[in-house]
C-alpha cells in the first residue's frame, strides 16, 4: 500500500508522458498548416500562369503555336517556382469562357505531393488552376 502511495505523488515522469501525448497533434497540426498554405500558393500560381498564357495567346505572336502556347506555361510556371509538364497544360482556342464569347482558354491541372501522405485528408491530390483571355481582333 505504501508503494502504490509513493508512486501516486511521484511526479517526475509526468511532463514526458503529456509531451508525448500532445507532442504528435502539435506537428501535425504545424505540418498541415505548412502543407494548406503551399497548396493554396501552388493554386494561385498555376491560376496566375493560366492567365498570363491565356493573354498571351490573344496579344502575342510568340504564342501562335500550341508547342510556343504550352512552352510558354511551363517556362513561365518554372520561373514562379512550380514545376509543370507538358501533359499539364490544356489549352482551347475560340471558347465562351467567364461569360466571354470568343476567348483563349488554359487549364493547368498538376498533382500535389504532401510530406503528409494520407495523414490529413483536406489536402488535395491535384490542384488545378485555368484562366482565360478574350481573343483580339
Amino acid at each position: 500500500m505504501r508503494l502504490l502511495s509513493r508512486i501516486g505523488r511521484n511526479a517526475r515522469g509526468a511532463t514526458i508522458v503529456e509531451f508525448a501525448l500532445v507532442a504528435p497533434i502539435f506537428v501535425i497540426l504545424l505540418f498541415g498548416i505548412i502543407e494548406g498554405s503551399r497548396a493554396f500558393w501552388v493554386k494561385q500560381t498555376l491560376e496566375r500562369v493560366a492567365h498570363a498564357t491565356a493573354r498571351c495567346m490573344s496579344v502575342d505572336s510568340a504564342c501562335a503555336t500550341a508547342a510556343a502556347q504550352k512552352q510558354y506555361a511551363i517556362d513561365r510556371a518554372r520561373a514562379l517556382g512550380v514545376g509543370v509538364e507538358l501533359a499539364d497544360v490544356a489549352i482551347t482556342g475560340g471558347t465562351t469562357c467567364k461569360g466571354n464569347a470568343n476567348s483563349n482558354s488554359v487549364t493547368i491541372t498538376r498533382p500535389f505531393e504532401t510530406v503528409l501522405g494520407d495523414m490529413v485528408a483536406i489536402v488535395p491530390k491535384e490542384l488545378t488552376g485555368s484562366g482565360c483571355f478574350p481573343i483580339l481582333t
